[in-house]
């Protein structure tokens, strides 16, 4: 695999995708030391200091494109393996894209899939993780925290060691049953908001695509997938 590391970029992902428009290899990948406009979901913005850990990383799975929403459930898990067993830290995973520590959020993770000049599919995957002595903006300190952990490139390149195992996991489904056990949010009320229509359910289980299945009160039931949809805890 080849990793460039930058001081500073505006966004990962753009520098990354443009690599895989020009043909960029399986796990090619670009770290900065911060982001000037960094991007996370639904195009909100990622803040990104210096001291935290920002990268991405070009994938180009066996999997059929339509199959592409199961790759940011499976990075959720490839990020939390590897946190755990470098760090120390086990995290919680908030479905869909995003990891915990204690409530509060520590990594983000953003797919974008496009298709080379050549017509060949990739995926680019950023990853965004609060990690060292970050300093966290104001606004951010009560619902973001950082992990005590400052080897970037250690943490990096353990991702990607998990990363590498993409098909081989995508096709036996390992990567569902570690994702149930630390997914917070299965067996609790949550807040399904989607074209800003706000509904309480109880949260079931992960399917094999990386949907999540959801039952209302009204006794429907409906399988989630990214995109538009944000999952908060229910208060009622």
């Amino acid at each position: 695999m080849e990793i460039q590391y930058f001081e500073s970029l505006p966004s990962t992902n753009e520098t990354a995708k443009a690599a895989a428009m020009q043909g960029a290899s399986h796990l090619f990948t670009v770290v900065a030391s911060r982001q000037t406009a960094g991007r996370g979901r639904m195009g909100r913005s990622f803040a990104s200091p210096t001291g935290g850990t920002y990268f991405s990383t070009v994938l180009r799975p066996r999997i059929p494109r339509s199959a592409y929403g199961v790759i940011t459930p499976f990075c959720a898990v490839a990020v939390h393996r590897a946190v755990r067993e470098l760090a120390g830290v086990t995290l919680d995973i908030k479905w869909v894209n995003d990891l915990l520590h204690d409530g509060k959020k520590v990594c983000g993770i953003l797919a974008e899939a496009g298709t080379d000049r050549s017509g060949v599919p990739f995926v680019v995957l950023g990853i965004g993780i609060n990690t060292g002595h970050a300093p966290l903006p104001p606004e951010l300190r009560e619902i973001a925290a950082s992990l005590p952990f400052d080897d970037r490139e250690a943490l990096v390149r353990h991702i990607l060691a998990h990363l590498a195992r993409l098909d081989e996991e995508l096709e036996r489904g390992t990567w569902q049953t570690y994702y149930r056990a630390n997914a917070s949010c299965l067996g609790a009320r949550v807040q399904v908001i989607a074209h800003g229509i706000s509904k309480v359910a109880t949260a079931l289980d992960v399917d094999v695509t990386g949907g999540l299945l959801v039952a209302y009160d009204d006794g429907t039931t409906e399988t989630l997938t990214g995109g538009e949809i944000s999952l908060r805890r229910a208060t009622q």
